[in-house]
């Protein structure tokens, strides 16, 4: 019994030894044992592969000799498409073949025609470029493969404009297929679509299409001449042109238009463009073009001001217009002013502008109108005349004898503002008259004047006192020289008395003029010298705008500009104009990518930017001007953070 129930016990443990056993080598059943692989020799391997594809045997040789073991596995799970993949993407097909099975499939199947793989061969430097991102990587893949076969040909093509393509399909295709005869305007439109940023989404991309296809010679004729702003302004004034016509050329036009763009808007928004284009067609037969080009308000001034205001535009030039809307908002006064720069030009304009913000002087234009102009311009440059005749070291004796005048009389501007408002404008114009009449050559004149003003009830000026003390002194030498019974002393004394007055005046005038020349000269150089650091922006871009010109002649040299400027200078020169018209430019700064840990910078190089994005645009290679629209596009893409 015993022996019995000891054997049993050394049954039950070898079988527990033996299931751990087991166990630990984790067997599940009957060892089975796998075929051994012998793997035929490399130059079997390929010419087995070729021989399966006689008809791509140049294909199927060229992969295999670069990539062997990859090329085999490859095309034993996804056959010749795979090996064409492999053949276009490169190194990039291996990286999605091992990691990213899914795209790799996806990229695959849309290999269903020669174009398909004609864009994944130009775009094979990018998709390398982009191993470390992921999300940008899938979405690039999965919007190529729903490309349809005519698009897939246009993106074959022109590679470039993919991006375009992904983000606005039907418009881009509608206008490629518009103008393929047209090779010359295809172009130029594709380099005009290149500078729109696809960051936003396809709205300012879907925008700039409807503008080519409604006025698609006239935007690019005003591309070709003022860049992007010459487009914007088309999308904006489009029917004012067309209604326009040939009765003002398309770059003065568009120089109009540019300049006046705020008031063209105001009258817009209660006008028809017919009546826009007739106030245009006005100002071309009134010769009124490069003054109306000058002056952001010289078409109001000329619509609402009539024949004084196109008076006033032809003798102050188009500053003019500024300073009736911009010094003076009441109507009676801007009419008032109109009238004084019709009449007294760039005397008028000075003043004007000087004393716009004067009480005082808008009191007395309200009350007397152009009339006040020329007493106050007399004298107004009477402190800048004496500062120059006392910098000269030597002086002529009519020059001495100015200065002493100015010295004592201390008129200016100012002062005859005073006297008007005091006085009235005739004893203004009695004071500040340029003619010297016989009768101010009588011995006593002056005194007696004295006399006369008082007995009016005037308060004498300095300057009536000054010369009521010239007077005097050669009274006293009249006196003197019938005393010593010289009568020809005193005939003597007569002419010094007509020399002194008449000498001093032409001094003053001329020394008056020279000064405010040199006045001008002085602030010009002070601008060159010390920039915007010794004025303000504003008044810095008046004297730089004036210095070259004004506003029209610089903008008449538009054209040649652009065929020196780069890409992103272009882009910058237009930006604003184009916002206003709904266009959001691209920045075309340089891009950054991060390739095996390095960093890759990719630069649009500094060359003249409308040949090149026309050649880029048009080229059968994808440039740094692809990646660039490549990456706003799938910028666009990506989940926006609230």
């Amino acid at each position: 019994m015993k022996r019995i129930l000891a054997a049993i016990m050394l049954l039950t443990a070898l079988c527990a030894l033996f299931k751990l056993t087991v166990k630990e080598r984790g067997w599940n059943g009957p060892e089975t044992v796998e075929p051994e692989i012998v793997t035929a020799p490399a130059a079997d391997a390929g010419a087995e592969l070729v021989a399966k594809y006689p008809d791509q045997a140049d294909l199927v040789k060229r992969v295999f000799d670069e990539y062997r073991q990859n090329a085999i596995a490859i095309e034993h799970s996804d056959g010749l498409r795979g090996l064409t993949l492999l053949d276009k993407l490169g190194v990039e097909t291996i990286f999605l073949y091992e990691r990213h099975p899914n795209e790799f499939r996806r990229l695959r199947d849309s290999l269903s025609d020669n174009a398909a793989a004609d864009i994944l061969l130009h775009w094979r430097e990018y998709f390398s470029l982009k191993h470390s991102d992921d999300a940008d990587r899938r979405v690039l893949i999965s919007e190529i493969a729903r490309l349809t076969p005519a698009q897939r040909k246009i993106a074959a093509k022109y590679p470039n404009i993919l991006p375009l393509l992904l983000t606005e399909p039907e418009g881009v295709m509608s206008l490629i297929t518009r103008w393929t005869g047209e090779p010359n305007d295809l172009t130029d439109a594709l380099a005009l679509l290149g500078f729109i940023s696809l960051e936003p989404g396809a709205a300012d991309l879907r925008g700039a299409i409807r503008t080519l296809d409604s006025d698609g010679p006239l935007a690019l004729a005003a591309f070709r001449v003022h860049g992007l702003d010459g487009f914007a302004l088309v999308s904006m004034y489009g029917q004012v042109l067309h209604e326009l016509g040939s009765a003002m050329p398309l770059d003065k036009a568009l120089i109009v238009l540019r300049v006046n763009s705020e008031y063209v808007d105001e009258l817009l928004r209660t006008h028809r463009p017919a009546t826009v284009a007739d106030h245009l067609r006005h100002v071309a037969a009134a010769r009124l073009t490069e003054l109306v080009g000058g002056s952001t308000n010289a078409l109001r001034l000329v619509v609402e001001g009539g024949q004084p205001g196109e008076r006033a535009l032809l003798a102050a030039g188009p500053d003019a217009a500024d300073v009736v809307y911009e010094d003076f908002a009441d109507p009676a006064l801007q009419n008032q002013a109109i009238d004084a720069l019709a009449q007294h030009g760039k005397m008028a304009l000075a003043m004007l502008d000087k004393y716009a913000a004067d009480s005082e002087f808008r009191e007395i234009l309200q009350q007397y109108g152009s009339s006040v102009i020329p007493p106050i311009a007399a004298v107004d440059a009477n402190p800048e005349t004496l500062t120059l005749l006392r910098s000269k070291s030597k002086l002529t004796w009519k020059e001495w004898t100015a200065k002493s005048v100015l010295s004592l009389t201390g008129e200016n501007g100012q002062a005859a503002i005073g006297l008007i408002k005091r006085d009235g404008i005739d004893r203004a114009n009695e004071l500040n008259s340029s003619e010297v009449g016989f009768y101010q050559f009588l011995p006593m004149y002056d005194l007696f004047h004295l006399g006369h003003v008082v007995s009016r009830g005037h308060a004498p000026t300095s300057g009536e006192m000054t010369w009521a003390l010239v007077d005097g002194c050669f009274v006293v030498m009249d006196v003197l020289s019938l005393a010593a019974l010289q009568p020809e002393g005193a005939a003597a004394a007569e002419a010094a008395r007509a020399e002194v007055r008449g000498a001093a005046k032409q001094v003053i005038k001329a020394v008056g003029s020279e000064a405010a020349e040199e006045a001008g000269a002085t602030v010009g150089k002070a601008f060159a010298r010390r920039g915007a650091e010794a004025a303000s922006l504003h008044l810095s871009k008046w004297w730089a705008v004036r210095a070259a010109g004004g506003t029209y002649q610089i903008l008449q040299r538009i054209p040649e500009a652009l065929t020196k400027l780069t890409a992103p200078e272009l882009a910058n020169l237009g930006r604003a104009l184009c916002l206003k018209a709904g266009y959001r430019l691209s920045t075309l700064a340089p891009i950054r990518f991060v390739k095996g840990g390095v960093e890759v910078v990719k630069a649009i190089p500094p060359v003249k930017g409308l040949k090149y994005l026309g050649v880029q645009a048009a080229q059968a290679s994808v440039g740094v001007f692809g990646f660039q629209k490549m990456e706003e596009h799938l910028k666009s893409r990506r989940p926006q953070s609230p």
